[in-house]
């Protein structure tokens, strides 16, 4: 036994570390057993802070590790390389809480997906991510692989579901990580986490959002006589405008296959393909859209559909699904299972080419997969013990990855890339897109030692770590070589060594000096350059629009103020190549740039403390393209909210976010803030919506992130980060959105009283069985009077308080709704008058509008996030404050998550506001929220921040981030990250 064994005996104790070659080879590959590497110990950490221990003493040693959950992972991720420790959380299993009035769930990581819902039933709520294996996959793998799952088409894939995560990083620190929501700020670090496969860290616990049961469900079965005409019906169903909650397709082949294993579910065995359609919410116009779906069936070459006669027959019908897997068992030695997603759209042409390409290797090919989001499972049938055959299927995999890329797709929708798909990710990325994922992972990771050789491809480097062909095996078609050595590990290529010289120590002793004489030189650039008077930076700006001038023309530069004392160059440039020169300019010339859209926000968030240069992107408005088929559409960063929903118009199509908006917003700049409005506790934040991106970078480079279709694991999700980055890490030039049908019809129930508390109780009290509101917004009584003005004489209603109700949906659910809310509400104590408006588009857009009607006010305007159950005595702190000040209040909260924005046109000094705002944001952080400063006089901004310039593990986190994408800082740090003292 050496010492790193016997150092972590020490930690877990001899129980919980596994030493022996026999016990050893459970855990020498994951559920893709194709790739093989057995590792030098297993150990059994209990809890977050024996994980730490356990990475402090395996990273001080200069050993590689790799977190594992169960092992059901299906790309060779879960492997410790090079002799490495398997970090193993299965004994990590403890459900930890269940707040069933807040909708979360709060876990041990290793714990079992399947049980997180069992236990939530009888509550009511279910977690909504089922991946097929959620029966024994862990919620730590979930997390690491971001999946997905049958149900995912309506209700999304893990981080969507991810509400915060407890982290240990791979020096052992430990960070809380959360979604960058209502109260969030900084970047989105819990959101770049997810699906970053354990290379940037291991969740020890996690925050889950819960999900209501619906209240009524309709499973169909479609079976068609070829493939073709059941990709073609998927299409058409989603082009429809209905979402069902899950649309799986089954071929032939797999169909004979599960009808002749235990998980027959009277499938046809002569359909060439069989549609599992399955629609949910409430029973109000559900059975209307089950005959919308039937009818675009049979339209489109069904066979016949039938309906599932009870929960049991549906529960057959899902479990014959579920089990496809296993029944392909049955007539193959080997099965090779892939993942890709394409467009729907493109589904029947790939499909085909799919199956040719099984022909042209001669190999058995059958599928059974997520047709609603074009998220493909080819199984490759075919026998281990053929040398011949496996290196067949190897040739036949990267075809038809490049098929699926050539037809706008990506190579992995869920299962990730790991070790199985690292060759395939230059298909997706170009060298300087995962240089930029590359330089995010050495943020999270220096020393290159957790999971690594993993994701990214590399020339040399993990060179102990190649795959060679194994032979005599039937189990393994590939195997890493082992290595001799143990004590130095490789980085993941030779770029690392270079790219991140400056922070590769692997004792964390050494790594922290590292990281602080970093941030020194970080925050003493942030800190350069205080602003100069008017008149000197009025000469500087001549010089400035002279040279710009030469770029975009005289006519796109001008002079613009930010704040009210610094004077900075507004640049429009007409394209993205305009806009990487302005960009190469600046960066050799060190100009700070600050990048801008409609101007709506531009003083939110810190004040920048020299601004040369605003690059606007006013003049790149063009939609690049729109399929309403797929759900998506692209445009560039530069074009309204407003005019992009009107282009989508026509196909009852939109893109459901609603920011503090006056119709000036543009797509980049409401990326760029990441911000939400009411319509968010439903349809989700920007972050939920973007699939896409293309960024300038600080030098002049455009990388791409993400892609355009509506699953893709492949790679890091940069999206996230640039997400509510403020414009501190890039300029973002275009976007990819994924889109939703527009509701047949939207309406909403104002509600009225002289207290906010029967408001709160009548909301609250909303059964889900009955209501699925998309919006549920209180007002104080001036929000009320400038948002949905009483129309009668009764003094009570002008001053009392409202309640905003949404439904949208179906005729039949809306009306059905709207009745049922008359009533709810009618009945309920305190309340004073109930009105029902049809056409309610002016009411949400007045709601939006307000922050930014108050600009020459210099208004102080700050938001916070609490748990829903909170709210009530939040807003009670803040009412009782204001009341003393004999001011009248002015806000709206979201009932259903918790969010509050405050408008204040008033004037206090400077002391007062800070005490009143540091007493609120001790109360919201009691609650596990946080209050954020959106904007405010300079005085009160510099006062907040240097309130809040103490170090913290997760702004830490973020400046190595910033440093990494933008080493010179040329893009504004204060919007997001003060320098740190």
């Amino acid at each position: 036994m050496n010492s790193l064994e016997e150092n972590l005996r020490a930690i877990v104790g001899r129980e919980q570390l596994l030493t022996d070659a026999g016990e050893l080879l459970v855990y020498e590959c994951d559920g893709l057993t194709h790739y093989k590497a057995r590792p030098r110990a297993v150990v059994f950490p209990r809890s977050t802070e024996e994980v730490s221990e356990v990475v402090r003493t395996v990273t001080r040693a200069g050993v590689s590790f790799a977190p594992r959950g169960a092992g059901t992972g299906l790309s060779g991720g879960a492997l410790a390389l090079n002799e490495g420790v398997v970090i193993e959380l299965a004994r990590m299993r403890r459900l930890l809480k269940i707040d069933a009035s807040n909708r979360l769930a709060i876990v041990e990581t290793g714990l079992v997906n399947a049980q997180l819902s069992r236990a939530a039933a009888p509550f009511g709520l279910h977690y909504a991510p089922d991946p097929s294996s959620q029966t024994t996959c862990t919620i730590g793998g979930n997390i690491a692989e971001n999946a997905g799952g049958i149900h995912c088409l309506k209700y999304g894939v893990t981080v969507d579901h991810v509400l915060a995560a407890r982290v240990v990083l791979a020096d052992g620190e430990v960070v809380d990580l959360r979604s960058a929501g209502a109260g969030g700020e900084g970047f989105d670090l819990l959101g770049v986490f997810v699906g970053s496969e354990g290379t940037f860290g291991i969740a020890t616990e996690a925050t889950l959002k819960l999900t209501p049961l619906p209240a009524a469900v309709r499973t169909l079965l479609a079976d068609f006589r070829d493939v073709d005409d059941a990709s073609r019906a998927v299409s058409a169903i989603i082009a429809s405008g209905l979402i069902p909650a899950a649309l799986e397709m089954i071929d032939g082949a797999t169909i004979r296959a599960v009808e002749a294993s235990v998980f027959t579910a009277g499938l046809p065995t002569d359909a060439g393909a069989a549609l599992l359609v399955e629609l949910d919410g409430l029973a109000a116009g559900l059975d209307a859209e089950a005959e919308r779906a039937e009818s675009i069936c049979l339209q489109h070459g069904a066979r016949g559909v039938r309906r599932a006669a009870d929960e049991r027959e549906r529960g057959r019908l899902w479990a014959a699904r579920k089990g496809a897997f296993g029944a392909m068992g049955r007539i193959t030695p080997d099965l090779m299972l892939q993942d890709a997603v394409v467009p729907r759209s493109r589904l029947p042409e790939v499909l085909a080419a799919i199956y040719r390409t099984g022909e042209k290797f001669r190999l058995r090919v059958a599928n059974v997969f997520h047709a609603g989001d074009g998220n493909l499972h080819p199984y490759i049938c075919f026998d281990a013990r053929d040398p011949d055959e496996v290196e067949r299927v190897h040739e036949a995999s990267r075809e038809m990855m490049e098929t699926c890329v050539r037809a706008g797709g990506t190579i992995t929708g869920e299962h990730g890339v790991g070790m199985d798909k690292s060759q395939y990710l230059p298909l997706v990325f170009s060298a300087d897109d995962m240089e930029a994922m590359l330089r995010v992972r050495a943020a999270f990771d220096p020393s290159g030692l957790c999971n690594s050789c993993k994701i990214i491809p590399v020339a040399r480097g993990c060179g102990e770590a190649r795959v060679v062909a194994t032979r005599g095996s039937r189990d393994a078609v590939t195997q890493p070589h082992e290595s001799a050595g143990t004590q130095q590990q490789p980085r993941d290529d030779e770029r690392w060594e270079a790219m991140f010289s400056n922070s590769t120590a692997v004792n964390p002793s050494q790594t922290s000096a590292t990281d602080e004489a970093s941030s020194e030189r970080f925050s003493a650039s942030n800190k350069a350059e205080p602003i100069v008077a008017t008149s000197q930076r009025l000469s500087v700006g001549a010089s400035l629009q002279q040279r710009l001038s030469g770029i975009v023309g005289d006519d796109n530069v001008s002079l613009a103020r930010v704040g009210e004392s610094c004077e900075a160059v507004a640049v429009a440039p007409a394209s993205f190549e305009e806009a990487c020169e302005v960009l190469r300019l600046a960066s050799r010339e060190d100009w700070k740039v600050l990048p801008v859209g409609g101007r709506t926000w531009l003083d939110a968030g810190g004040t920048p403390r020299r601004v040369d240069v605003l690059i606007e992107t006013r003049l790149m408005t063009r939609l690049v393209e729109h399929e309403p088929a797929d759900l998506v559409a692209t445009a560039e960063a530069g074009m309204t909210l407003d005019a992009f929903n009107a282009t989508l118009l026509p196909a009852r199509q939109w893109l459901p976010l609603d920011p503090p908006d006056d119709g000036r917003a543009t797509l980049g700049g409401i990326t760029a803030t990441g911000l939400a409005g009411a319509h968010a506790c439903v349809y989700g934040p920007p972050r939920a919506f973007v699939l896409g991106m293309r960024v300038a970078l600080a030098d002049g480079r455009i990388i791409k992130a993400g892609g355009r279709v509506v699953k893709n694991v492949a790679g890091y999700d940069l999206c996230k980060l640039f997400t509510g980055s403020y414009g501190t890490l890039g300029l973002i030039l275009e976007l990819t959105f994924k889109l939703r049908p527009r509701p047949a019809r939207e309406a909403t129930a104002l509600v009225r009283a002289t207290d906010y508390h029967a408001l709160l109780a009548a909301a609250r009290s909303l059964p889900h069985t009955h209501f699925l509101p998309v919006a549920l917004e209180l007002l104080s009584p001036r929000m009320a009077r400038a948002v949905a003005p009483a129309h009668n004489d009764a003094q009570e209603d002008a001053d009392g308080y409202a309640l905003l109700a949404r439904f949208a949906g179906t005729q039949e659910s809306v009306a059905a709704q709207l009745a049922q809310a008359r009533e709810h509400f009618g009945r309920a104590h305190g309340i004073r008058s109930v009105e029902t408006h049809a056409d309610d588009a002016h009411i949400w857009r007045t709601l939006a509008a307000v922050p930014l009607q108050h600009d020459n006010a210099a208004p102080l305007i700050w938001r916070a996030g609490v748990l829903p159950t909170e709210l009530g005595p939040l807003l009670e702190a803040y009412e009782r404050g204001v009341v003393e000040s004999v001011r009248e209040p002015f806000w709206h909260a979201g009932v259903a998550d918790g969010r509050l924005r405050v408008v204040e046109t008033f004037e206090t000094d400077t002391e007062t506001t800070i005490s009143r705002l540091e007493r609120l944001r001790t109360a919201a952080r009691a609650s596990g929220g946080s209050l954020v400063l959106e904007r405010a006089a300079p005085e009160v901004k510099s006062t907040w921040a240097a309130l809040n310039s103490h170090a913290t593990v997760s702004s830490r986190l973020m400046r190595r981030i910033k440093q990494q994408l933008d080493p010179r800082d040329t893009f504004s740090t204060a919007r997001v990250l003060e320098p740190e003292p």
